[in-house]
């Protein structure tokens, strides 16, 4: 019987390691994560959204029932704040993150609250929000719909009233389920691949 070459044996031994390492980098990147492992507050008794009306980037009303069926990562900030394109970016990074899962990504949204002073037409709203995804959508409307909805995302009333922040730590960024219900904030989570992690938590 012929022996095996110690390079024949190295290489089914790399070649194992490999099998072994790939198997372990698949079973850490899709399994379920546990409340432990996220970063995003997740809120003990999810809320259910109040009434509200808005109006989106296509000039049509948007309520709370148009949260319904999606995953929203609701961003609340000022168009004319760059830093809240700095921020978006990054959940455009997290939803592209969400490729390797096609049917969560479909379902996965932001939704821009637009909290500056002055308020902004859907031509406005449409030309800022596809810059970066078109499947991100953006709302304005009335000051007293946009303040009551930004209060039950956790916008504090100093923000409302001194101009909402929009960087990375401080940007508040809430995530409303395809029931509409509210779940978590994600405020100062800063990484997209933690984002979308945290996001499968809530599967």
């Amino acid at each position: 019987m012929q022996l095996a070459s110690p390079l024949s044996r190295l290489f089914f031994a790399l070649a194992a390691v490999a099998v072994f390492t790939f198997s372990y980098y698949l079973g850490n990147r899709y399994a379920h994560p546990r409340r432990g492992q996220i970063q995003a507050f997740a809120f003990p008794d999810p809320v259910k959204v109040a009434p509200f009306r808005l109006v989106d980037k296509e000039g049509n009303p948007f309520t709370e029932a148009d949260l319904l069926g999606h995953w929203n990562f609701v961003v609340t900030g000022d168009l004319d704040r760059g830093q809240c394109r700095t921020l978006l970016f990054r959940y455009v990074l997290a939803w592209n993150d969400l490729a390797a899962r096609p049917k969560l990504q479909r379902k996965t949204r932001v939704v821009f609250l637009a909290l500056g002073r002055k308020s902004r037409s859907p031509a406005e709203l449409k030309k800022f929000i596809d810059f970066f995804n078109l499947a991100f959508t953006a709302i304005d409307g009335a000051p007293a719909q946009k303040e009551a909805l930004a209060r039950q995302l956790g916008v504090p009333e100093s923000a409302l009233r001194d101009g909402v922040r929009c960087d990375s730590q401080n940007g508040v960024v809430a995530l409303i389920d395809p029931k509409g219900f509210l779940l978590a904030l994600f405020t100062g989570v800063t990484d997209p691949a933690v984002i979308a992690h945290d996001l499968r938590y809530f599967q």
